[in-house]
């Protein structure tokens, strides 16, 4: 006979154990700790399973959660996940990826933005809304700092290698030796300008610094956006 397990038994164990639980099924005092963080936007959509770990605390995301500076979201196999930032932009996680939202700051009223995200591993596509002069849009990886203003673009990343894709618009990209400790700023007389339907990878197989913006290919491009597909 099994014996029967009470909803407070099953959130002790679930935090001994390290189990992910939905923000609902946190006692209130601790949801109230994880809405103290400053905002950034709200999960869109999810597919599959997507988790959240803010202080310590790994939740399931189920979609309509607040997303907060500080927040490392991941996607597991066969799974999606979709962000809508507060200054309009938006964020789509392919499988198996791991970002960090490391700074976000928006003023409505003057659209003044400060934003970068922290791309662990997996498949990140960022529609990034217009912002003031002066404002900055970062994703970082390993080796890699790329920052836009107002565009559609992709960045793959793995162990050895960075790539990025832009659809629209322009991006300056830089190799970065110190990865995520690089500067929260991006030197644009040192970085490399891709434009739509361009793309670039740094990494172990570049000689220098980049291997310098190549027009994307059409069957590499198409592969890399059904890594994001909701479909």
């Amino acid at each position: 006979m099994y014996a029967h397990v009470t909803r407070k038994h099953f959130l002790r164990l679930s935090a001994a154990w390290g189990i992910a639980l939905p923000l609902a099924m946190l006692p209130p005092g601790r949801r109230r700790a994880l809405a103290a963080a400053q905002t950034a936007g709200s999960v869109a959509k999810v597919k599959g399973t997507a988790l959240l770990l803010r202080q310590d605390q790994q939740i399931i995301l189920q979609g309509g959660e607040e997303v907060a500076v500080g927040d490392v979201v991941t996607t597991l196999a066969e799974s999606r996940l979709r962000i809508a930032l507060a200054d309009g932009s938006q964020l789509n996680l392919g499988e198996l990826t791991r970002m960090t939202i490391a700074q976000f700051s928006f003023a409505p009223e003057t659209l003044s933005r400060a934003a970068a995200f922290d791309l662990k591993s997996g498949l990140l596509q960022a529609i990034t809304a217009k912002a003031a002069g002066g404002s900055s849009f970062i994703i970082r990886t390993g080796n890699t700092v790329a920052a836009t203003r107002a565009t559609d673009w992709i960045v793959e990343a793995n162990t050895a290698e960075t790539s990025v894709y832009v659809l629209e618009g322009k991006v300056d990209v830089a190799e970065s030796a110190l990865g995520f400790r690089s500067l929260p700023s991006l030197a644009q007389d040192k970085a490399m300008l891709l434009s739509a339907g361009q793309f670039t990878t740094i990494g172990k197989i570049s000689l220098g610094a980049t291997l310098g913006p190549k027009p994307a290919d059409t069957a590499r491009l198409e592969k890399v956006k059904a890594g994001l597909a909701w479909d």
